[in-house]
């Protein structure tokens, strides 16, 4: 995981430091920008401004499938759902304790007072009133009358029974309890139902359930307090009934109280749980017809489609931007591991940029096609999804190509309403479209793989046809759309390719194939001036071909840059050992001048490259042929002079080509054949043993110095241009018979003769 942030952080880091990778950003994000500026103007529907009553001006038909929410109907389910909910109370169950305990220490004090001052037969509880009064809290304030009532009932302990079920019936009468005052509906809900639970509890299975019209206040209990004290005891005297009630009275509290938060909590969670009623209004649905009278109806839809116009389309345009940067983002990961392939050049994106831009504004005008409104597939048969993706696979490659039709396919899903026959048809067009004219040889096979694409897409449109059960006709029509798309994108790119080629010098299979005619006028003036530089040149191509086709890399590029490499031997061809040395400067120049000299056929042969108007690509290879490699025998030559003269002064800068180092696998392999080959000139009497040692020696000579850094070369395909060098000199250099000369068979012959007779 660290591994991955680590690359991420570098490859992100590289967006600022690399040149070509900020032009290449620059394109991306106008490219987004641009996409999403066409899809969203083709989405945005048509808005509409009508009263009841008016007249309706055109046909309103809706553009695609709306989804909208009917705020009456959910209205009607919330207040639904809300008369189902309850009201919460809490019960303070402390208060009911509290007035039982004051209850049982007053009746607890008169039980005492009564066993420890019996009264007397006059019936004067004068002395037990005092003592009682004494031991009671001075907090109490009971009326004597009161106490002496209490005090007067014959069975004291009766009476604490009575009062305590007094309190609990006040208190706790059906699980309730005793408001403070009327409950006045701070919320504003139509709700009677409510739910009172204990303060000391959260739990629902502690709560009861009950109406509002339940729920009693303490003034009305003080109201009807003597009845609730006589309905519990009947048998108490009248007298005793009005003190008991007049000292609950005096202690009475409200128990109950409404608890507005929870009622709250309880209510917008229920609410949550209740989903929008929606409606819809269907693709194509007449809302009303010209000349029609516009109804309070036909008003509630059209402002449903004018709101959905003016929301959505920034909406539409939003996602499809954040949608964009994280596609990019994501390839972006596989791009940077890749970049040969992902970021061939900065002429590259332009040429990416300018053909999805053809591709978005044409398909932007399909739907006035009057076949486009057809069928869906004949949509996506009328949009230039091939052609963008042959394009790009001839002038650069398959890479590049699938990366583009990827790209492609999301923005056709953008823009036609997904189903099976759009995601097949449409991938089978980018993907094929990527292979089908990936190694084309000559022109007519554009016409070929136009035919093949479109057979296979016909094949593929009378499969879906009959999975869907498609009527005939409109599946013949497919097919013959598609044979036609086919052909007409091939034709399209045969004629469109040149001018990109042209335009932004693109080394294509074609100009590949034109460059590599030896009847050009450099080649016949190398063949003249320089005979054995020209058959090293045929011996390095065909040896740098057959390596570039054994590792799948660009073969035609290398025969076509080893036909080249050597061109700037030409104007000094007499000085180089392969032409026969017949420059009498040979014999004249010192090691470091003769080194000079052939080092100089690189600029010479850049110089004359770029005269000839020869590709960029193709001139890598006279440039990047040698690397920065040494030229050791005019060294040591160097070298062995300023030992034996004690004053020379030797500077290898001299002797070592300028570079820059094979930057390619093509490159890199020319080089490779281009020194086996040169060597494999100087072996005496040629075994496999000493050509392969050759070989061997060569490559990893080239590979310890460093001068296949940059080439991409993996230790694999080395492995593999190794066997094919060796394979191929094997070839050359094979063991030939010794012929007899002809004067040795005429001697032979008469021998023969005199001694047979006769030779037949």
């Amino acid at each position: 995981m660290r591994y991955i942030r680590d690359i991420s952080k570098q490859n992100f880091l590289r967006i600022f430091k690399d040149k070509k990778i900020r032009f290449y950003y620059i394109f991306v994000m106008i490219l987004i920008f641009m996409s999403a500026a066409i899809l969203a103007y083709r989405i945005t529907d048509k808005t509409y401004t009508y009263n009841v009553g008016d007249i309706a001006e055109s046909d309103i038909r809706v553009q695609r499938d709306i989804y909208f929410v009917k705020e009456s109907e959910t209205d009607i389910e919330k207040k639904r759902a809300l008369q189902a909910e309850k009201l919460v109370f809490d019960k303070n169950s402390s208060v009911l304790q509290e007035n039982l305990k004051i209850a049982d220490e007053l009746f607890g004090a008169i039980i005492k007072t009564l066993e420890d001052y019996p009264p007397l037969s006059n019936n004067d509880l004068s002395i037990q009133l005092e003592v009682l009064k004494n031991r009671l809290p001075g907090t109490v304030n009971y009326s004597d009358k009161m106490l002496l009532s209490l005090l007067n009932y014959n069975n004291p302990r009766q009476l604490k029974n009575s009062v305590l079920k007094m309190l609990i019936y006040i208190y706790d009468y059906r699980g309730l309890g005793v408001l403070e005052k009327e409950y006045n509906n701070p919320l504003n809900l139509e709700i009677r139902t409510i739910t009172v639970r204990n303060e000391d509890s959260a739990e629902l299975n502690d709560e009861i359930s009950a109406v509002i019209e339940d729920l009693v206040t303490i003034d009305n209990v003080k109201g009807r307090l003597y009845s609730i004290c006589y309905s519990v005891a009947p048998y108490l005297p009248q007298e005793t009934i009005l003190a008991v009630a007049g000292i609950i009275k005096s202690n009475l509290r409200h128990n109950l109280s409404f608890n507005e938060e929870e009622t709250k909590r309880r209510i917008d969670e229920k609410l949550k749980e209740i989903k929008p009623v929606t409606g819809v209004l269907k693709k194509g649905q007449s809302l009303v017809r010209e000349g029609d009278t516009i109804t309070n109806d036909v008003l509630q839809k059209i402002t449903i489609l004018n709101r959905h116009a003016k929301t959505s389309h920034v909406n539409f345009i939003i996602g499809v931007i954040l949608l964009q940067i994280i596609f990019v983002a994501i390839m972006s990961f596989f791009t940077f591991t890749y970049e040969i392939f992902y970021f061939p050049d900065r002429k590259g994106i332009v040429v990416v940029f300018s053909l999805l831009i053809f591709f978005m504004a044409y398909s932007f005008f399909v739907d006035n096609f009057e076949m486009a409104r057809t069928s869906k597939i004949a949509i996506i048969l009328l949009m230039p999804i091939p052609f963008v993706t042959m394009m790009i696979s001839i002038l650069y490659n398959i890479y590049l190509s699938l990366f583009v039709a990827l790209y492609i396919v999301f923005f056709t899903f953008m823009m036609v309403e997904v189903d099976l026959q759009i995601v097949i048809i449409t991938f089978s067009s980018a993907l094929i479209g990527s292979f089908i004219n990936l190694n084309v040889d000559r022109r007519s096979d554009f016409f070929k793989g136009g035919l093949i694409l479109g057979a296979i897409n016909s094949v593929i449109i009378i499969a879906l046809s009959f999975i869907e059960n498609a009527p005939l006709k409109i599946t013949l029509t497919h097919c013959q759309l598609a044979v036609a798309n086919g052909i007409l994108n091939s034709i399209l790119v045969l004629g469109i390719f040149p001018i990109y080629e042209h335009v932004f010098d693109i080394t294509t299979r074609f100009k590949l194939l034109e460059l590599s005619d030896l009847n050009a006028d450099i080649f016949k003036k190398m063949l003249l001036n320089a005979p054995g530089t020209y058959n090293h040149s045929l011996l390095v191509s065909t040896l740098a071909e057959a390596a570039c086709k054994e590792i799948r890399a660009n073969y035609m590029l290398a025969r076509v840059g080893a036909f080249y490499h050597d061109i700037g031997k030409i104007p000094d061809a007499g000085v180089y050992i392969e032409n026969g040395i017949t420059d009498v400067r040979a014999k004249k120049f010192t090691p470091t001048e003769y080194s000079k000299l052939i080092i100089s056929h690189v600029d010479k042969g850049v110089s004359m490259a770029k005269a000839s108007g020869l590709p960029e690509s193709v001139i890598e290879f006279i440039s990047e042929h040698h690397g920065t490699s040494t030229m050791t025998y005019f060294y040591h030559q160097a070298l062995e002079n300023a030992s034996a003269s004690n004053e020379e002064f030797v500077n290898k800068d001299d002797f070592q080509y300028h570079g820059p180092k094979p930057r390619s696998k093509e490159t890199a392999i020319v080089m490779l054949a281009d020194a086996i080959e040169a060597a494999s000139r100087s072996i005496k009497d040629p075994t496999k043993d000493k050509i392969e040692g050759l070989v061997r020696k060569i490559i990893y000579n080239k590979l310890n110095d460093g001068e296949l850094d940059s080439s991409g070369l993996s230790m694999v395909e080395l492995k593999k241009v190794q066997n094919v060098f060796l394979n191929m000199l094997f070839g050359i250099f094979h063991t030939r018979i010794e012929y007899p000369d002809t004067d040795r068979v005429k001697a032979l012959e008469k021998e023969v003769s005199d001694a047979k007779g006769r030779v037949k």
